[in-house]
């Protein structure tokens, strides 16, 4: 029984995830098509006249024939045909036909046009060739036109009826099945993970079935709801036309063919009723499917997760008490950046979540400042926060001062003008940053032009030649497609595009990720003359604290959301005041370390954090008031500040028999 509600749990989780609205389309257009379910086989067991009964037995042997063309009532709720046939019953009817039809023409199509999409996808080569061949053929002609060719064909060889107008409509959708499948499989074959079970030696068709299709078949209930929708749709389009089942069994546009005559003539319902019903199920199906796009699409979910809203008034309810602004002297033409209470949320399921909390600091022109942390503290939600990057739903308070200017709150307009030439970001795994279908010159051309209209295309070039010369990048590679330069040489380039507007801050973002260690150097080697030589300020994001100690002058420690410690790397590296930053420091394996270190225990969830401190869960030197208040940013060295209550000033005073750590001894080798 536990074994279920798990899976149950495990089932729901992409609904609960999903955002109101999505889940409102699922259950209504769920809940028509129940009720179609319902009036169609449970109908005729309450329902007294048939689709095809024209007269009633009113004695043994005796009969008569229902009256012509009556108008709704008791008797006919939705009145009767010039045939005299009850329209509810032809309506039942119609409905069994449409879902026989429907479900026998989807499950055609799925079960023909989903392995095939596999096949072809996985395998390649002629096969593939052929297949795609084909079914572009076959996709490229007219639906409606197609499906009479096909039930043409169909009656010829299995007789006209259900099963003929459901191989019909199901053909018509192999195509579309067979398209997103292969697409799909294209993209997860060349996934790791597919790969690493290749390399152990796994049989194609367990690579195929259990890695390759389970990853694929995600899109397929999406196509389902969509192509039954339309199945409905194409089964009384050939019945309208006169192509689909023989009269005089039940079939929507059949009846609403014959009823136009009718209709001229004042008679109504006999084309409503049927009409109705077929764009009911229709929406009905569309409802459900476009809701199922947004459960199943990871991307979708996220940007519409339920959650409530993160209002101003709650921000600044939710607010703690924040320290004081870590204030360093202001260069010649003022600081690169100035961020004061800076805080970035994101809306979520459970409420909101605050990954940046309060954070203060400043760069100066010509200076780096290291940003580190454990994975998910809030480092890239505040670089991004610079540059106003936030994904949907995300959130900005407090204030981002570049050239004088709050960008927090900025039009799109302003934020547009102040990316790049101000402010520029360096991405990491710059690849999948850079437009494969672009020449490196056509990049910086478009960035150039888009700030600076009257540049021309020349001038622009030249520009993008400088800018490459002086990552060490030859004037003659400026035309070469990203593809055509190493990773190393890629990671020049978005230096060299981040700088070409010559901004006053450059937000590097783990920009040595998975890059070697030679080439690493060399990159920290240009953004250590880049800011010595342009006076441009350098936020550098990373896990590497070797990287802070050989570029940085000063470094800033995050915890859950909060920045507690910063000052010059020297000091904060040979004396680590908070016990976060001992940690992190006693983590670092060097060529002295003899013994591994880590902390104990997890970062706390930003949704619902700890009172007061929140490395207090942690802390191998929690009092019994770190979780009454957050401590403040305090002066515990020349130009350093920690957010401890070990040092005075962070808002309760030290009891005497309590000492502050001292530096580690380990973390001299960095």
């Amino acid at each position: 029984m536990d074994v279920l509600r798990s899976r149950l749990r495990h089932a729901w989780r992409p609904f609960r995830l999903s955002s109101r609205i999505s889940r409102v389309l699922i259950f209504v257009g769920a809940a028509f098509v129940v009720g179609f379910v319902l009036l169609a086989f449970v109908g005729p067991l309450v329902y007294q006249y048939g689709g095809t009964q024209y007269r009633v037995e009113v004695a043994a042997g005796q009969f008569q024939n229902l009256p012509q063309l009556q108008a709704p009532s008791a008797e006919h709720p939705f009145g009767t045909t010039r045939d005299r046939f009850d329209v509810l019953g032809r309506v039942i009817g119609g409905t069994q036909l449409a879902l026989v039809v429907m479900l026998l023409a989807v499950s055609f199509a799925m079960v023909v046009g989903v392995p095939l999409g596999l096949t072809s996808g996985y395998r390649g080569g002629p096969l593939d060739r052929l297949l795609v061949t084909v079914m572009d053929a076959v996709y490229a002609f007219p639906p409606l036109i197609l499906a009479i060719i096909i039930s043409f064909l169909m009656a010829a060889i299995f007789q006209a009826g259900v099963l003929s107008a459901a191989l019909a409509v199901g053909l018509v959708y192999i195509p579309q099945y067979f398209r997103v499948v292969r697409n799909h499989t294209l993209s997860v074959k060349q996934e790791p993970f597919v790969e690493a079970a290749r390399s152990l030696g796994a049989k194609g068709r367990t690579v195929l079935g259990r890695y390759v299709f389970f990853n694929v078949v995600q899109s397929v209930p999406v196509i389902l709801t969509l192509n039954a929708a339309d199945a409905i749709l194409t089964l009384a389009a050939l019945g309208f036309l006169g192509y689909g089942v023989q009269p005089p069994t039940p079939e929507w546009g059949y009846d609403v063919s014959q009823a136009q005559t009718d209709v001229a003539s004042g008679v109504w319902w006999t084309a409503f009723w049927p009409g109705v019903a077929i764009v009911i199920l229709v929406t009905a199906l569309t409802l459900v499917g476009e809701g199922l796009n947004d459960v199943v699409n990871p991307l979708l979910r996220a940007r519409g997760a339920s959650g409530p809203r993160i209002e101003p008034e709650a921000a600044e309810g939710a607010r703690t008490k924040r320290a004081p602004a870590v204030l360093r002297e202001t260069g010649p033409g003022g600081p690169a950046v100035s961020v004061r209470g800076l805080r970035v949320g994101y809306r979520t399921p459970d409420g909101p979540l605050w990954a940046v909390d309060g954070v203060d600091f400043e760069i100066q022109p010509g200076e780096s400042l290291g940003l580190v942390g454990e994975s998910g503290c809030g480092k890239s939600s505040l670089g991004r926060a610079l540059l106003q990057l936030m994904p949907p739903g995300g959130v900005v308070r407090g204030r981002v001062e570049i050239a004088g200017k709050d960008l927090v709150g900025a039009s799109e307009s302003t934020l547009r003008r102040r990316r790049g030439e101000d402010v520029s970001l360096v991405f990491q795994e710059p690849m999948t940053r850079l437009n494969p279908l672009m020449r490196v010159s056509d990049h910086f051309v478009e960035v150039i032009r888009t700030h600076k209209p009257d540049t021309s295309r020349n001038e622009a070039k030249a520009m993008a030649r400088t800018a490459m010369a002086q990552m060490g990048i030859p004037p003659t590679r400026t035309d070469n497609y990203p593809h055509e330069f190493s990773g190393g040489m890629r990671q020049r380039v978005m230096i060299a595009l981040s700088i070409v507007l010559k901004p006053r801050l450059i937000v590097a973002d783990e920009p040595t990720t998975s890059l070697d260690v030679i080439v690493e150097s060399q990159i920290l080697d240009i953004l250590d003359r880049l800011r010595s030589d342009e006076q441009v300020g350098l936020l550098l994001i990373t896990h590497n604290l070797g990287v802070v100690a050989e570029t940085c002058d000063r470094v800033a420690v995050m915890y859950a959301g909060k920045i507690v410690e910063i000052g010059p790397v020297d000091q904060i590296f040979s004396d680590p005041r908070h016990p976060y930053t001992r940690g992190l420091l006693a983590s670092t394996i060097s060529l002295e370390t003899t013994e591994l270190h880590s902390i104990s225990g997890y970062p706390p969830s930003l949704v619902d954090p700890p009172p007061g401190c929140r490395f207090a869960p942690r802390c191998p030197y929690v009092m019994e008031h770190c979780t009454d208040a957050v401590p403040a940013l305090t002066e515990v060295g020349p130009d350093r500040r920690a957010a401890c209550y070990l040092y005075p000033g962070a808002g309760v005073p030290v009891p005497e028999d309590v000492r502050a750590p001292e530096g580690h001894p380990q973390v001299t080798g960095i």
